[in-house]
């Protein structure tokens, strides 16, 4: 029987960092205008959630504000899902186009 702490092992490729971290506000926009919350962001992919559907497979492109900068990233949607029902809530997994630098990335 395996222990729980092998359970537990971080598999991910890459540190995330909740929210946008300290470089980026957790609102972003989905182009061409759809709010978005930024759970948790990596140099490859986040974590955003939103009240409007997310359609798997669409490209688009997160604009992202920090108090000193503002980006524009393009990506992919990807694996998106219901995470609650009321109020409704869609999430999903923007996997970027690039690989981006998103500043600090400790968790």
């Amino acid at each position: 029987m395996a222990s729980l702490a092998l359970d537990l092992i971080e598999r991910r490729r890459e540190r995330r960092t909740s929210g946008g971290g300290p470089r980026w506000q957790a609102r972003a926009v989905l182009r061409p205008g759809q709010p978005v919350t930024l759970l948790n962001i990596s140099s490859r992919a986040a974590l955003v959630e939103s009240a409007a559907r997310l359609r798997p497979g669409a490209h688009t492109q997160m604009q992202l504000a920090g108090s000193h900068a503002r980006a524009s990233i393009a990506g992919r949607l990807d694996r998106c899902y219901v995470a609650a029902l009321e109020p409704i809530r869609y999430r999903g997994v923007l996997v970027f186009d690039e690989r981006v630098d998103i500043g600090d990335t400790t968790p």
